[in-house]
């Protein structure tokens, strides 16, 4: 009787650690991925207005835009002088800010695209096309 009772608490104990440590694997696997696909997941190739060098979207799960992130946005266009149009495409704010970034050339124009991505990736919902 001791011995089956030794067998069946061991064999329960080692499969409980095996299914915890399965776990932890398939835990650190999936947040690995996540976080390669979220560095690029806001970058999209191709503009929907060809006079765009840049479009940057802000879109909204049903509560508005991210107002803070526009902000943000907004307050680095003007202070570069960036030229820009907004067009609304939605009925909560969301709009696309178009930058044809014609006063910008060379080694300017990728730090202000980088500068641009990095402001949209604090932002939520948001996201910013390359021509």
């Amino acid at each position: 009787m001791k011995h089956a009772f030794l067998l069946f608490s061991s064999l329960a104990l080692s499969g409980i650690i095996s299914c915890k440590s399965q776990k932890n694997t398939e835990t650190r696997s999936s947040a690995s991925s996540q976080t390669v696909a979220e560095d690029t997941s806001f970058v999209y190739k191709g503009v929907t207005d060809q006079n765009c060098a840049a479009e940057i979207a802000f879109g909204s799960p049903g509560s508005g835009i991210d107002g803070q992130g526009y902000m943000r946005i907004t307050k680095y266009i003007e202070e570069k002088k960036l030229a820009s149009t907004s067009k609304p495409i939605g009925r909560e704010g969301e709009v696309r800010i178009c930058l044809p970034l014609t006063e910008v050339k060379g080694k300017e124009k990728e730090t202000v695209i980088n500068d641009l991505k990095n402001l949209v990736k604090q932002s939520q919902y948001t996201s910013i096309s390359l021509r």
